[in-house]
């Protein structure tokens, strides 16, 4: 295997685990368990796929008593967070720029900012302490995460070169 496929393969590994897997396991935790008037379920529908979510929510309902409720709720939103802030630091993977902080920080700001705004009244809902811990710890271990996977990537590389 040539370098350019060893960087292929390990930046394929890196986005499967990290943004697509996470998106994936939130988007199931949502199709199985959360209510069905929010707009994913519009999109299973025009999309043809509510008979097969029909059949996963009814395989998946006997696990949500056994569940705790920050696993229907907040693990999501903890979940969408570690996605954006691991592909945030993919697309800033090298680069020195001022913008950087900015863009690796966006995850932690929709995501925390969100439920603070909720708390200052600016942001409609309720404010949710264990989503907020979700999201804040959430970033912490992407950016954790991510800097040791693609500091490996990047010693593999020169290695290799």
């Amino acid at each position: 295997m040539n370098d350019t496929q060893q960087a292929m393969r390990s930046r394929f590994a890196f986005v499967s685990v990290h943004i697509i897997l996470p998106l994936l396991l939130g988007g199931l935790i949502y199709a199985c368990w959360r209510d069905q008037n929010l707009p994913m379920f519009r999109w299973f529908d025009l999309a043809g796929l509510q008979p097969l979510i029909a059949k996963l929510r009814i395989a998946a309902s006997p696990w949500q008593v056994k569940l705790p409720i920050w696993f229907q709720f907040s693990l999501p939103d903890g979940l969408w967070v570690y996605a954006l802030t691991a592909f945030m630091a993919l697309v800033w993977k090298g680069r020195d720029s001022r913008l950087k902080f900015v863009w690796l920080s966006m995850g932690l700001l929709l995501g925390a900012g969100s439920e603070l705004g909720q708390l200052a009244g600016i942001v409609p809902g309720v404010f949710d302490p264990f989503d907020f811990f979700f999201c804040l710890s959430a970033a912490g271990l992407a950016l954790v995460a991510t800097s040791k996977s693609i500091t490996r990537q990047r010693s593999t590389n020169e290695v290799a070169t």
